[in-house]
């Protein structure tokens, strides 16, 4: 199947929030992205249109210009958003919803690394291949802006990605439990994997 790889476009932020959503979903959850935007919706407002506005905006690191898709037959197939990390602050990790902070302190732990954030496929699309192309269009991203390593977090209990990336290379560096919520995708614990470069 032809396709291609490239930036996105901030027209597409409705579809890339969709997409971005399955990255934090499991059985369990409606996706981790959705719960978030929640916490800053208006009464009414529908969460993927809150998502699109954040992607949109442009502004830090939950962006459209930190986003690239693979496309298919006209279609966005896949996507992997990623990124520098900039450490939080202590007054900034006090703004960071409870469901999120397990993944700040783990990032926190590698401040201006590169680091893969978001890695998803369109249901529609899932089992040709194409996360791995983006995973390994990632890691070219990484190595062409002279990183020394990639970093990313997976759940230990979501045995697909995590067996995804240890064939691609990366391995466990740190973990932490996560929490207790109806919103989080897996149990078990969360890791940081490294990839050097």
């Amino acid at each position: 199947m032809d396709y291609i790889i490239r930036k996105a476009n901030k027209e597409e932020a409705r579809e890339l929030a969709q997409l971005v959503n399955y990255a934090g979903k499991s059985d369990r959850n409606r996706g981790l992205d959705l719960y978030g935007w929640s916490l800053s919706a208006e009464e009414g407002d529908d969460l993927y249109d809150v998502g699109a506005r954040e992607i949109a905006e442009g502004d830090g690191t939950y962006s459209y210009k930190n986003i690239r898709v693979l496309e298919t037959q006209g279609k966005i197939a896949a996507l992997a958003m990623s990124f520098r990390v900039k450490k939080k602050t202590p007054e900034e990790m006090n703004d960071v919803p409870e469901l999120f902070k397990i993944f700040k302190e783990l990032t926190n732990t590698i401040d201006g690394c590169y680091y893969l954030d978001s890695l998803a496929a369109s249901p529609d699309f899932r089992g040709m291949g194409f996360g791995r192309l983006m995973l390994e269009d990632t890691i070219d991203l990484a190595r062409q802006g002279g990183f020394d390593a990639i970093h990313l977090i997976a759940f230990d209990e979501n045995i697909p990605a995590v067996r995804l990336y240890e064939k691609s290379g990366f391995y466990p560096i740190k973990d932490l439990p996560t929490p207790d919520h109806p919103e989080m995708p897996f149990g078990g614990k969360a890791v940081l994997f490294r990839k050097d470069l």
